[in-house]
Parts: C-alpha cells; structure tokens; sequence
C-alpha cells in the first residue's frame, strides 16, 4: 500500500490574490468598453490619418499603455539595482 503526501499542515494559497482579482476587474471592464464602442473613426496619427474601428484604437492605446508602464517600470528597477550595488 502506498501513501500519499496529505497538505495538512500545509499552507494553501489560492491563486486569487488581491492583484489578480484587480487585473481581473480591469480586463473584465476593458472587454464592456471595446464591445460598447464599435463604431468608425477618423484617427489622426500625426504623419498619417486613417479610418478605423473606435474599439480598435481603444485597444491599440490600452496596449501602448501597457507596454509603456512595462517599460518605465523595468527602467525604474535597473535604477534601484544600480544604486544598491557598492
């Protein structure tokens, strides 16, 4: 007869941490807002002007606002490693 490890005593974490639950909620309300704004715009991209779906600009800019935070935040952590080594 074989046994099996029991988790008594053990710590279970649920996946649901109060950060994924946030980022849940946001992704939930980004999908209402792109499905809510379906209609044709004229966008002006400085050096060139197009036509396009408002959901897909919405999304293009939520996309650049991501990568933007990913960025500055990647920056921000190089600077603290920096200054933490002697």
């Amino acid at each position: 007869m074989s046994t099996k490890p029991t988790l008594e005593g053990a710590k279970r974490r649920s996946a649901w941490t109060p950060r994924r639950i946030a980022l849940a909620v946001i992704a939930v309300y980004v999908l209402i807002l792109v499905l809510a704004n379906r209609n044709a715009v004229a966008v002006n991209f400085v050096f060139f002007k197009t036509e396009a779906s408002l959901f897909v600009v919405l999304l293009l800019a939520i996309g650049l606002g991501f990568l933007a935070g990913w960025l500055f935040d990647d920056l921000r952590d190089r600077r603290k490693r920096r200054r933490a080594m002697p």
